[in-house]
């Protein structure tokens, strides 16, 4: 799996949240499968195509959702593309959820 950046699934979760939405919402309304969604809330990179889906979706640009996601560095996306959250700036259940991610996967556990 491609090292993708720590605020990825948080920014899933955070898109998600903003609209009251579920796995199966996005899923539905992006064309994709729940599947795909659940591995980008384990930190799995998207491709562009899903990408391109999801953006559409949420009504976010693309290259935001791209460098969120660690596909593109925010200088390739351009000025004014931000990752976030930064890790000051995350709350302690995001912080442990993040953490338990990363066990969880280094540990070899089934995705």
């Amino acid at each position: 799996m491609e090292e993708t950046p720590a605020g990825w699934p948080l920014y899933i979760d955070r898109q998600l949240g903003q609209r009251g939405w579920e796995v199966k919402d996005l899923a539905a309304a992006a064309g994709l499968s729940q599947s795909v969604i659940f591995r980008w809330k384990k930190g799995y990179p998207p491709n562009i195509k899903n990408a391109r889906a999801a953006a559409a979706a949420l009504r976010v640009p693309l290259l935001e959702l791209l460098a969120e996601s660690g596909v593109i560095t925010p200088e390739e996306a351009g000025a004014g593309v931000e990752l976030h959250p930064s890790p000051t700036e995350l709350s302690d259940d995001e912080l442990i959820a993040e953490m338990a991610r990363r066990v969880k996967r280094s540990s070899g556990s089934p995705e």
